[in-house]
């Protein structure tokens, strides 16, 4: 809840974000855009006002020139009786009268007749004071220095008789195509500069404007009072950019409120959070604390030679006491799943001692409900593999346990077999691609009474159990199949069942495990340890505890193990008291007390200056990582929890004077 409730609380700063991100971009581009649109238009229209201009061109030029070569062609054929006189019977009044008639036509500079075998035999040229050379073209017209060549023959009954060349002005040609074009192109041309300066101002100009409010969009500040006469379509969009202003700028102060409630409940589930962490660690402290005389004490009467009933009346505390430690637990256990506070400790351990250990716990029970209780490991296994192992046997015994409690008649197995890969992985499982990797699949079978189909789909879910009236017949929280699920998934992997009412349940989950060569020695036999310390007999333990119960426990344990010098104090004042006046070799330290707590009494202990150190060992209720590593952090050297286990105790002891001469041995614990 207080991850969604976090990225709640991140949504409007990431709007904030895009917001200013979308505003860099359109100051960015704001200059190009202000001239993009007209730009554009302008070249498109003055693209099409230059072809215009080039096709109006050329058709008034090829218009014009072939004006002049149908008149040169009429005019020549009318003077062809003239030319032949001039030509053929050297007719010299008839010469004289052809270019008398040509020097009417002013555009004619100059006229050169050519037999056909092509020999001048007449040339004219006009009197302006130029000079003009008899030219010889090919036939056809063409362009010389500007002006026009024109040769043709002439013709006569048919038949061609002489070529002629004129050279022709194309002065006044060229005059008629520019006042053609000039009138054909300038009512076009003041129609385009019309139509820019209607786009510019009515579409382009209020377009540049209203882009330049769009950074201002969502702050309410947007005017599109200068754009209120653009075009129909323009001033619908600067409608609609002044409403999505003030939707958004509305929208905005909402989010900002919200988001202000959502950091305030944020702070408070925080705050919630801390609280409910003191409070399962004071939990943890309060049950642990009479549970650790209660089950101390039953450890002690069984090194007793009590009677058979005796003996059966403590098994029955003790392993009441032990169901009611197995409850704690879980629910310390989904406290830290809960808050994400899990971490895997991955070591090394050999698969088949660990098997036989999980079942181990539950032969006794099994035995007296008369089900066979068994374990099964399957072909091509490795001896030993790398995990949490700790974890892991919290799963399987998770599901033995319930398997034994469910069951009747019948039988209980656990089976390990060696399992493919996935064929579809997800990123996470990818990473497991490695040829040291084995898939093994866990699986707990049992006869039991069954689940029925429909409770499956809740099964995992905290707090529930199949039916109501389980937790009346058979106890638990409805906390273990929860947690179970939850490591699977910390381990990359899946819990899964399949069970039938009547016909009993299946349990089973398939992990990636690394395989190791490490051979790690199983010594079933601490429980059979003879727990003697005699020969530190002469070491001085001081007992640092405010519970009463707790001392006579602690030093009835200190004193089988055949530790004689101790000395018991109150609380953590009267620890450091003791160690200013005296010294200690050993201190076993509460952690929790009045007036000075445990923590605070090592650190002062470890800060007295020309005092040999102490070796001080953690004894506490709170069971949490956090209360481990902060003992360890103020200069604790080991750590044993409570209900204390008498082995675990002496373990604890027996490492401090094997290493009391030593450096940290801190991580060893």
């Amino acid at each position: 809840m207080k991850n969604k409730l976090d990225d709640s609380c991140l949504k409007h700063g990431k709007n904030e974000r895009l917001h200013a991100k979308i505003s860099h971009d359109i100051d960015v581009h704001h200059l190009y855009h202000k001239t993009s649109l007209f730009s554009k238009i302008a070249l498109v229209m003055s693209s099409v006002l230059l072809c215009v201009m080039l096709t109006a061109l050329y058709i008034s030029y090829y218009n014009n020139t072939q004006r002049v070569v149908k008149d040169i062609k009429v005019m020549m054929n009318t003077f062809s009786p003239l030319i032949i006189d001039a030509a053929i019977y050297k007719d010299t009044e008839t010469s004289i009268e052809l270019n008398r008639s040509l020097e009417t036509h002013k555009k004619i500079l100059s006229l050169s007749l050519y037999d056909l075998d092509g020999n001048l035999i007449h040339f004219y040229e006009k009197n302006d004071g130029n000079s003009y050379t008899p030219l010889a073209q090919a036939p056809g017209l063409s362009i010389y220095e500007g002006n026009y060549t024109l040769t043709y023959p002439v013709s006569f009954n048919g038949d061609n008789i002489f070529n002629y060349v004129i050279y022709y002005s194309s002065a006044e040609i060229i005059r008629t195509i520019l006042i053609q074009l000039f009138v054909f192109i300038l009512p076009f041309l003041f129609f385009i500069i019309f139509i820019l300066v209607y786009m510019y101002r009515k579409v382009t100009r209020p377009l540049t404007f209203l882009i330049g409010q769009l950074p201002k969009i969502g702050s309410g500040g947007v005017n599109i009072t200068e754009v209120e006469d653009a075009e129909g379509e323009v001033s619908l969009l600067a409608s609609e950019l002044k409403k999505a202003d003030e939707c958004i700028y509305n929208t905005e102060s909402k989010l900002q409120g919200l988001n202000r409630k959502l950091r305030e409940q944020a702070n408070d589930l925080s705050e919630a959070i801390k609280i409910k962490a003191e409070f399962m660690a004071n939990m943890s402290h309060e049950i642990r604390t009479p549970m650790n005389g209660v089950l101390g004490f039953v450890q002690c009467l069984e090194e007793r030679n009590l009677d058979q009933e005796s003996q059966r009346q403590i098994g029955y505390i003790k392993e009441s006491a032990y169901s009611l430690l197995v409850i704690i637990n879980e629910i310390l256990d989904y406290s830290k799943l809960e808050s994400g506070n899990v971490e895997l400790h991955m070591t090394p351990f050999n698969l088949k001692p660990f098997v036989h250990s999980c079942a181990t716990p539950f032969i006794h029970q099994a035995k007296i409900k008369k089900i066979q209780l068994s374990t099964e490991i399957g072909e091509g296994l490795a001896d030993s593999y790398t995990a949490d192992e700790g974890r892991l046997r919290q799963i399987l015994i998770n599901l033995i346990g319930n398997a034994v409690k469910f069951t009747h008649t019948g039988s209980v197995k656990l089976v390990v077999e060696k399992r493919d890969p996935p064929e579809q992985q997800c990123e996470e499982l990818k990473k497991y691609n490695d040829k040291h990797i084995q898939w093994l699949r866990f699986k707990v079978k049992d006869t039991g009474i069954g689940i029925a189909e429909e409770k499956l789909a809740f099964i995992f879910d905290s707090y529930t159990q199949a039916d109501g009236s389980i937790s009346r017949q058979f106890g638990g929280t409805g906390l273990g199949l929860s947690i179970s699920n939850s490591l699977c998934r910390l381990m990359s992997a899946k819990l899964q069942v399949e069970s039938t009412i009547g016909n009993g349940t299946e349990f089973w989950f398939d992990i990636p495990l690394k395989q190791s060569d490490i051979q790690r020695k199983e010594n079933g036999e601490d429980h059979a340890l003879i727990t003697n310390l005699s020969m530190y007999e002469d070491r001085k333990i001081l007992v640092v505890e405010d519970s009463m119960v707790n001392q006579q426990l602690i030093k009835a344990f200190l004193t089988a193990f055949g530790l004689k010098n101790i000395t018991i104090v109150n609380d953590g004042v009267q620890a450091v008291e003791y160690m200013i006046e005296n010294t200690a070799d050993v201190i076993l330290m509460d952690c929790q007390m009045p007036n000075m707590g445990g923590l605070e009494a090592t650190e002062l202990i470890r800060d007295m200056p020309s005092m040999s150190r102490p070796i001080i060992i953690a004894l506490t209720a709170n069971v949490m990582e956090e209360e481990k590593k902060r003992c360890l952090s103020v200069g604790m050297d080991d750590y044993v929890s409570k209900p204390i286990e008498k082995i675990m105790l002496y373990k604890s002891l027996q490492r401090a004077f094997d290493n009391e001469h030593g450096e940290n041995w801190a991580a060893n614990i």
